[in-house]
Formats: C-alpha cells, structure tokens, sequence
C-alpha cells in the first residue's frame, strides 16, 4: 500500500512539474503567438491609412499604420496586444476617427513585419521610438498624443505616460502588473517563476494630473476586473472607471456601443477644439 502510495505521489508530483516548466517555457504565449499571420484587410474598411516604418534605438524596424483624420488635434497611438491579427485595432480605429482623432497603430516587434523578438525591455524601446517618429515626421507635439494600451499594452502605455508630456491615458483591459495576473491565471505556480514584471501599477504611481480613461470587463477571464479596480484606486483625479462585458478577447465586439461612447467624451474632454464634432 505504501509503494503504492509513493507511485502515485512521484506520478503527480511529475506532472506538476511537466505543467510547471510548460508554463514557464510558454509565458510569451500569453501575448503573442508568431505561428500566425497578420491578417490585414485594411481595404475592407474604407479608412485613409499610410504605413510608416518606425527604428527603434536597439536596431529593430517596426511596422506602423498611421490613419489621418485632417480636422483631429490628437492622435492616438495604439499599443496594441495581438499576435498580428489586425481586425479588433481597425474596429478601434474606426471608433476613434468617427470621434474625432487621428490613429497610429503599430506592431510591436516579433508580430506582423516587425523585426525582433518579443522581450520586456523591447517593448519599451519600441513606444519610445513610435512617440519620437510621430513627432518627427509627422509634427505631433507630446501634448497632442493620447496613448492607449490594451491589454500588455497598457504597462507598455503606462511606460511612456510616465515618460513623456502626453494629453491622456487609456488602459484597456490591462494588468497591475505581471506577476497579479500570473497569479490569477496559474494559482499553483509559484509567481517567483513568472518571467516578466510589467509593472503598470508602478508606472501609474508617478503619473499626476493626466486624465486616464480605464475599460475593463468584469468578464475578463485574463485580466480579470479587479486589475482595472486597482488602477483606479491609485490614479489621482481626473480618472474614469468605464464597465465593459465579454471576455478578454470578445469586449470590443459585445460593448463597441459603450465603448464609443466612452471614446466619444473622452476626446471631447481632452481636446481644446473639438466643437466641430459636437452634436
């Protein structure tokens, strides 16, 4: 009985350690997935769009999409969270130009044309040189952009609003920071083994006076709700809580009329004149 015993403790404990080191090995698949294509069907939406190639300091050449809107003041520049697939950043966009903004959507590097690999410090690197280009080459000042983060995007967001003198702040469906989410998702891991910090809530932690817009589902399934709870509890004013529904990769579909509205105050809020997109 004993002997037993120990097989079936050595079977489990083996498991748990196969499913352990598979999770450990495997995190950079919870942001991106380089087995897949971008799809790019920007035709399908009648948007004006000019690609713009963006270098970052540590040599990388990223992928932008830059889509004008010739009566906007801002610009949003969308760090996005997906493998390539682009059909939720166009859905985004749309909403966006329609309340009055200019776009910039870019891939960050390891998705879509993106040269590199996907790594934390990267990812930094990589918004550091979209803010720069944008001003560069197409004359934004740092006060006319808003940077909107979903997901891992939104630490990579929070970086650069610590960083530069930025209009606004949006954070979708993001995390505290890595090591949170890490314990929501594998609850019998050790987080010492979580790869990543991304420490959205630090970077939160010295902003003052910036209007951030949190949305967040409370059926996040990944991010779970009580991250965007957590973001607007250390936020100083002014700061807005907006409730979505779906799940983390269903939002955008299930509360897109929510979510334009939310959009749709938010610029107006931001911008110094944006009365000719006032009803």
């Amino acid at each position: 009985m004993k002997r037993l015993a120990a097989i079936l403790l050595a079977v489990i404990a083996g498991l748990y350690l196969s499913a352990v080191i598979f999770i450990f090995i495997s995190q950079e698949k919870l942001f991106i997935n380089s087995s897949e294509k971008p799809e790019m069907n920007l035709h399908n939406y009648g948007l004006t769009t000019e690609n713009i190639q963006i270098e970052t300091s540590d040599g990388e050449v990223l992928q932008g999409i830059y889509f004008p809107n010739s009566r906007a003041e801002l610009v949003v520049i969308y760090s996005y969270d997906n493998s390539g697939r682009i059909g939720a950043g166009m859905d985004m966009a749309e909403i966006l130009i329609n309340n009055g903004a200019s776009v910039f959507l870019y891939f960050h590097r390891g998705v879509g044309e993106s040269s590199g690999s996907f790594s934390e410090e990267g990812l930094y690197h990589d918004i550091e040189a979209v803010v720069q280009t944008l001003s560069r080459v197409k004359g934004y000042d740092e006060d006319n952009m808003v940077l909107y983060g979903r997901s891992v995007g939104g630490a990579v967001a929070a970086y650069a609003a610590s960083k530069f003198q930025v209009r606004g702040l949006v954070l979708d469906s993001a995390f505290l920071n890595y090591h949170a989410m890490f314990r929501d998702i594998y609850p019998f891991v050790p987080t010492w083994l979580a790869k990543y910090k991304f420490p959205t809530d630090q970077f939160l932690g010295v902003i003052r006076e910036l209007p951030v817009m949190i949305l967040h589902s409370k059926d996040d399934e990944i991010a779970r709700f009580h991250h965007g709870k957590g973001f607007y509890d250390i936020l100083d004013q002014p700061k807005l809580l907006i409730e979505l529904s779906g799940g983390h990769t269903e939002n955008v579909t299930v509360s897109r009329d929510i979510i334009e509205q939310s959009w749709a105050f938010y610029i107006a809020s931001l911008c110094r004149r944006c009365h000719p997109y006032m009803n």
